[in-house]
């Protein structure tokens, strides 16, 4: 009897299921290349632990998960188990004062997660993994938007999406899968016309990484052009969306007394001492260190930094020139993105940030209708380059 309950409970939750992916087409769009990627993204750290480990029969739990969580990620948990220090900044490398050039939206993410799952690492794996499928429902309800409801361009941006180059930092303990998420629904509702939900979505980027504050102006020049230039009550809702900024930038003034400790920080020896600069001065400084007699790994680092900035500023270019098919406010937040990486005394992690570009998908998709045998081409290119990426994050080398 007990068992033919369960049967039939399962029957109704199974039909559940199919009537949502019936209902929403976005989600349908999403669900497949969202699946095929973590499969990916988790099976080829496993395999990397499993045929690496010392450890005598198989590797612990603790081995596997550690492979998600080298460089940035093992200081957003150690801010999570910690939290921030208090005193007067620390800037030597090495010492604990570094971790004040992280935002707090990921750690706190972190810290709630705890309250149901005990290992911050794979709650950090969970988050991620919630906040790429919430990315990839957005962008798949983007692209419907702007291209008449063509489900298969919303399909294909998203396969492009979860199959990114540097798709793992979509996977692994960063903030690069809930920013995504916040980025993207906040664009789409922007477009809608939605002003209050696209600007909640705002503060979740804003307090995930500096990269939000981008969203910022582009919700003001999106709202103001909506109402012609006449300002509403809206404008309060955007200027709202700093607060998690506000607030992290008064906590540090209340622990350390630098209220720009996150700018302080960044600029300090332990990130390299990176100031704001010209874009070509960056690109000098970038380009110079690709030529120069370090590591070759180093040099093809910085060579490829080199090659994503130049790229994404010919994808600005081309977007901008062709406003009547990508939406200049996409293209003013992939701007803005491109801007916020390059204005800096060298270049780093380009192929990271234009990520966030959102136009290049709704390209993607266009070329899938025109061209589908080198959208496919494309598409197995980006897939086997997110997979070596992957291989490499797992080995615990750096990649940006």
């Amino acid at each position: 009897m007990a068992s033919s309950v369960s049967v039939t409970a399962f029957g109704r939750h199974v039909l559940r299921v199919r009537a949502v992916m019936a209902a929403s087409p976005a989600l349908r769009a999403a669900l497949t290349p969202f699946l095929a990627a973590k499969i990916v993204a988790l099976l080829v750290p496993v395999l990397v632990v499993w045929s690496t480990s010392d450890t005598a029969g198989h590797p612990a739990y603790h081995e596997f998960v550690r492979a998600f969580a080298f460089w940035d990620g093992a200081t957003y948990i150690d801010i999570a188990e910690h939290g921030y220090p208090a005193g007067p900044l620390d800037l030597t490398p090495g010492h604990p004062g570094h971790v004040w050039g992280f935002f707090p939206g990921l750690p706190l993410l972190l810290s709630a997660g705890t309250l149901v799952f005990r290992d911050v690492t794979s709650t950090g794996i969970l988050i991620n993994a919630g906040g790429e499928l919430v990315a990839l429902f957005f962008l798949a309800r983007l692209v419907l938007l702007e291209r008449d409801g063509d489900t298969g361009s919303a399909r294909f941006a998203c396969w492009l999406l979860a199959f990114f180059p540097d798709a793992v930092f979509l996977s692994v303990v960063y903030t690069d899968s809930v920013f995504m998420a916040a980025a993207i629904a906040s664009l789409y509702y922007m477009r809608r016309g939605d002003n209050g939900r696209a600007c909640l979505a705002a503060g979740l980027g804003v307090a995930m990484r500096v990269t939000g504050l981008v969203l910022v102006p582009v919700l003001l020049v999106e709202y103001l052009w909506r109402r012609r230039g006449r300002p509403g009550f809206g404008l309060g809702d955007i200027a709202l969306t700093v607060t998690p900024v506000i607030a992290f930038c008064w906590f540090a003034l209340l622990q350390t007394g630098d209220f720009l400790a996150y700018k302080t920080v960044q600029q300090s020896v332990s990130y390299g001492a990176r100031v704001f600069a010209f874009p070509w001065e960056g690109l000098q400084r970038t380009w110079e260190s690709a030529q120069g007699g370090g590591p070759s790994s180093f040099n093809f680092l910085f060579l490829s930094d080199v090659v994503w900035g130049l790229a994404g500023l010919v994808a600005l270019c081309y977007f901008a020139l062709n406003w009547r098919r990508f939406p200049p406010s996409l293209t003013l937040f992939s701007a803005g993105v491109w801007l916020l990486a390059t204005s800096l005394s060298y270049w780093q992690g380009l192929m990271r940030y234009e990520i966030a570009f959102i136009p290049v998908y709704l390209a993607a998709a266009d070329l899938r209708r025109r061209r589908p045998q080198a959208a496919t081409l494309l598409l197995a290119a980006s897939a086997g380059w997110m997979v070596f990426q992957t291989y490499t994050f797992a080995t615990g080398r750096f990649i940006v």
